[in-house]
């Protein structure tokens, strides 16, 4: 039996200068410690092929919900005893199938599965029914329409009553994105433009090879529910878009941060005609700032995000590659300003510079960073003293 291990433990402390910040304050340092468990699988394995790319939380924050990707089971990992639980596995069809390729796991306020497929997104209790299914793209709505090249992104987020349904609509020609509301008792849809975040687009690179066309990772807006806050961000710019599902309302805010820039500059070209030029203006793209969705911290009550700007390096062909990031840690008061800043230790970046992208959680006022260790799922863990 494999025992939760503490690796190592760090503390280190940063500090910003008192610039100001887009609020009207002054924005303080911040000191982090880190730590790593592993989380202990027993005689079992947890799938580490995709990382924990394809996973998600469930609403109260105890399990980590891992997706076996085109295989219909979840893995249910607890993060209060750092131990793999179990592998639930879903039927692959009737009534209660997982779905053809499930990419996105999230929970609902119900504390109920939320499991996005090709073929849709169904809500799941933790007994593996399912209590309903939403399909958007390709149907016929009533109020606005999807028009020409337009369809659902990223993942969606319920209502209480699965009454109401949140979520992204992007236009494949023109980048824009649109919050969208379905009211799915009277078929309804209202899209309404966000703006600016159309920008993304432009740093999207097209190689075309063959028939086909391959294209960088998508500068993708994301929707995530936070309290009572629909929060909508894109990784090319600080700015955010936030819905307050109690006053009904939109409204944005800029996020400015100070250790970084707010946003890409650069331009860059969208198509090239080699892989060669395919992965070097990706690299460019990857040498100014990303920022991640906000995350947030219900010990503290306020908002914590994560930025990186990669740092390449000459390879032994001579060529550059990617293999350590910036990285640099905000907390956003509930005015979304950000009032404490810091560069987290040299090492963290390095978490960054895998093939498959990081996808950090927040839990018990710490970041948890997924990290394979000989094959084994471990954690590094940022814990802020905030």
């Amino acid at each position: 039996m494999k025992k939760p291990l503490s690796l190592f433990l760090i503390t280190l402390s940063f500090y910003s200068c008192n610039q100001s910040s887009s609020g009207t304050g002054k924005v303080e340092g911040l000191e982090v410690s880190i730590d790593t468990v592993l989380i202990a699988t027993g005689e079992d394995f947890i799938n580490l092929r995709s990382g924990i790319y394809f996973s998600g939380l469930s609403n109260d924050g105890k399990y980590l919900f891992n997706s076996g990707g085109t295989s219909p089971y979840l893995e249910r990992i607890n993060l209060e005893t750092l131990k793999f639980e179990e592998r639930m596995n879903f039927d692959e069809d009737g009534p209660n199938a997982f779905g053809d390729y499930v990419f996105g796991v999230s929970s609902d306020v119900n504390n109920n599965l939320v499991l996005t497929s090709g073929d849709g997104t169904s809500i799941f209790n933790l007994e593996k029914q399912k209590l309903k299914k939403f399909i958007f793209n390709g149907r016929e709505f009533q109020g606005d329409k999807l028009e020409g090249r337009e369809q659902f992104i990223s993942k969606i987020i319920p209502s209480h009553d699965y009454k109401t349904v949140y979520g992204l609509v992007e236009n494949y020609e023109t980048g824009e994105i649109f919050f969208a509301i379905v009211n799915e008792e009277n078929q309804s849809l209202k899209k309404v433009k966000l703006d600016g975040f159309e920008r993304a687009h432009e740093y999207t690179v097209e190689h075309s090879v063959g028939g086909g066309v391959s294209t960088s990772s998508p500068q993708s807006s994301e929707i995530v529910r936070l309290g009572n806050k629909l929060i909508i961000t894109n990784p090319v710019f600080s700015k955010i878009a936030v819905y307050d599902l109690a006053e009904k309302n939109l409204k944005y805010y800029d996020c400015n941060p100070t250790l970084t820039a707010s946003g890409k500059v650069g331009t860059y070209t969208k198509e090239v005609n080699s892989r060669e030029s395919f992965e070097m203006e990706i690299l460019k793209i990857k040498e100014e700032v990303t920022f991640l969705p906000l995350m947030i911290d219900l010990n503290n009550e306020h908002y914590v995000r994560l930025s990186i700007i990669g740092e390449p390096k000459m390879n032994d062909k001579g060529l550059p590659e990617m293999n350590d990031h910036k990285v640099f840690i905000s907390i956003l008061n509930d005015s979304f300003e950000v009032t404490k800043e810091a560069e987290v230790a040299d090492g963290i970046g390095k978490l960054f510079s895998t093939p498959i992208p990081q996808k950090p959680f927040m839990k018990d006022g710490k970041v948890w960073l997924y990290l394979n260790v000989n094959d084994e799922l471990a954690f590094v863990r940022l814990d802020l003293d905030a």
